[in-house]
């Protein structure tokens, strides 16, 4: 039973790493519910943004050891460890993009075809889900520090016609130069803490896991100046 509507949680928000053994966000029950999973739900972790290190996906599978989640992983260092990519991606209800490098994630995405079989899978109603890296992979562009510097990145995957960018106190100053000088469309910002719920290419939700976190429309005016709109807040309880 997939989602009802081709579905994306992009987000600044997951585990909770705070703690030696890293913890489940109240992000992941949000994404499992709206997948409408049959049974157990099946999430897959993709960790191509940080090379696929062995330590984090060690972290996803003990965090989740005691979750009443199928949890399975895609890595594609150094070579695909399923045989099927695509089929085994297919076969999810929510596919979760850790953080890291967005644009060594788009190199080997693209690489491996896998751009095209993500946007598959979402048309089919598998949840779309991801942090940082996570977040601004679905949009046409955003802000990165991939290069070291902060700076834009406009060839993003697309599947949402916006803007992106997240550590938004950090980035609020560019992010909002970005779109004033029309490098980027207009789009959204996230807090530390807070994601964005989207149905199609519509926003139904702004969402946050802690006090504070907030979510933001950004959007340059016929004058030129940028106007920015705090997002209503639903907040997130672990359940």
């Amino acid at each position: 039973m997939p989602a009802h509507t081709p579905t994306i949680l992009a987000t600044s928000m997951g585990l909770n790493r705070a703690r030696d053994l890293w913890q489940p966000g109240p992000v992941f029950d949000y994404a499992c519910e709206l997948a409408r999973p049959a049974g157990t739900p099946k999430l897959c972790v993709v960790a191509t943004a940080s090379g696929d290190q062995r330590d984090t996906l060690d972290h996803f599978e003990t965090a989740f050891a005691d979750q009443p989640v199928e949890l399975s992983h895609l890595a594609l260092f150094d070579k695909p460890n399923v045989d099927d990519v695509a089929a085994h991606l297919h076969s999810q209800d929510v596919i979760w993009v850790d953080r890291g490098s967005l644009v060594n994630l788009l190199a080997v995405w693209r690489a491996h075809r896998l751009d095209a079989v993500l946007r598959d899978c979402w048309e089919a109603g598998v949840v779309l889900a991801g942090e940082s890296a996570g977040s601004l992979c679905w949009f046409v562009g955003g802000t990165t520090d991939s290069f070291g510097p902060v700076q834009a990145v406009t060839d993003g995957l697309g599947l949402l016609p916006y803007a992106n960018t997240v550590h938004y106190a950090d980035r609020r100053e560019q992010f909002q130069q970005l779109i004033r000088d029309v490098t980027l469309p207009a789009g959204y910002a996230t807090d530390a803490g807070a994601g964005l719920h989207f149905e199609g290419t519509e926003l139904v939700a702004a969402i946050s896991d802690r006090k504070n976190a907030g979510a933001y429309w950004v959007e340059r005016q016929a004058d030129g100046s940028v106007r920015e709109t705090a997002l209503d807040i639903k907040r997130l309880k672990r359940s």
